[in-house]
């Protein structure tokens, strides 16, 4: 059965804008139909100013799309306050000073890949809650580098193929950046919410002295939830020492003899590319 959609899952990231503008030169093939960005609403003010620059270095549409409701920071602060019921919210692993530990991430699946997904039936034709094509019509290409198969999965949608370019390649996270900067590309920045608790100490330390406005926002995002979801015992907290954001020591784990919290254990491979 031929494809009715080659679709890029474009995170705005390093590596899938690396896939896309690839893709813009014709290195890889076929042309992609779109490319289809999932907004949370709480993405940095560099990633939306890459992406208004993205979007005219490509020949096909960059479509925006988001979660019907609440974005996901507002979401997040409403089930916080009470304001929101838990149930049936999806929502990122937050800290917590008490023994829950982390809840288990959702909030990917239900911003990020639920969200392409319905943007891509919604180009099919097909109505919320109809059976969608037979046959695998849809090829989504996903910017997940050689560096990061494990996040390699296959698509929710029956009728949809994942592809990693990247992978095929055998282009690692840093082939992406040499590739960008060898076309005098400006350097994409990381994709992730400003609020992400997977987020490294250089990662807090780059959004506070260079986003300010951004890091104002974390840390008022921060003291908001700090009630903690319903049924779970300590406050709440973006970062992993679980005190307030702008009290945390934002020294890296290098420099005190660590390891690094890496980014591979984010989960399912739908952000942050």
């Amino acid at each position: 059965m031929s494809l009715a959609l080659t679709v890029i899952s474009l995170g705005a990231g390093v590596q899938s804008s690396t896939m896309a503008l690839m893709a813009a030169r014709g290195e890889i093939g076929p042309m992609p139909d779109c490319a289809i960005f999932a907004d949370t609403g709480w993405e940095s003010s560099r990633v939306y100013e890459w992406l208004d620059w993205l979007e005219t270095q490509l020949p096909f549409t960059v479509i925006r799309a988001s979660r019907l409701g609440l974005d996901l920071g507002n979401l997040s602060v409403g089930v916080a306050s009470g304001a929101v019921p838990l149930k049936g919210s999806s929502l990122p692993p937050f800290f917590t000073a008490g023994p829950d530990g982390m809840r288990p991430k959702q909030c990917s699946k239900e911003f990020k890949t639920r969200v392409i997904g319905r943007e891509v039936r919604r180009m099919l034709g097909v109505a919320p809650g109809k059976r969608g094509p037979k046959g695998k019509v849809v090829e989504q290409w996903l910017g997940i580098s050689f560096d990061e198969m494990s996040r390699c999965k296959d698509a929710e949608q029956a009728f949809t193929t994942n592809r990693f370019p990247l992978v095929e390649l055998r282009m690692r996270r840093q082939d992406c950046l040499g590739w960008i900067a060898e076309r005098q590309y400006p350097t994409p920045p990381r994709s992730s919410c400003i609020f992400c608790p997977y987020r490294t100490n250089n990662e807090w330390r780059d959004l506070r002295d260079n986003t300010p406005s951004d890091w104002d926002k974390a840390v008022a995002f921060d003291h908001e939830i700090r009630r903690g979801f319903p049924g779970m015992t300590g406050a709440q907290f973006v970062h992993r020492q679980r005190v307030p954001l702008d009290k945390a020591d934002l020294s890296t784990h290098a420099e005190r003899g660590q390891i690094e919290f890496g980014f591979l254990q984010e989960c399912d491979g739908m952000c942050g590319v």
